[in-house]
């Protein structure tokens, strides 16, 4: 089931676009609309400020080094940074 999920986010947008392509495709000299550029823009935008601002918040300090996560007594502890 989760296989069918991720597969059908990643094919999503293919989708989405061969819809268009369909739609309005056909129509010579057809473009997107102005909006639709600007909205998908400011989508781009978003998405790289969020993965900039994760990638800093998850960052370890200097000197810190990764321990990967390990089972303690039946009990799954995270990976964490620690100081060397």
């Amino acid at each position: 089931m989760a296989v069918l999920l991720e597969f059908s986010l990643f094919a999503l947008p293919f989708l989405a676009y061969l819809l268009w392509w369909r739609v309005a495709g056909r129509k010579p000299g057809h473009e997107p609309s102005r909006r639709i550029v600007v909205l998908a823009a400011i989508g781009v935008v978003c998405g790289v400020a969020g993965a900039i601002y994760y990638g800093l918040s998850r960052s370890f300090e200097r000197g810190e080094r990764y321990v990967p996560a390990r089972i303690e007594g039946g009990v799954i502890t995270p990976g964490e940074g620690v100081s060397r």
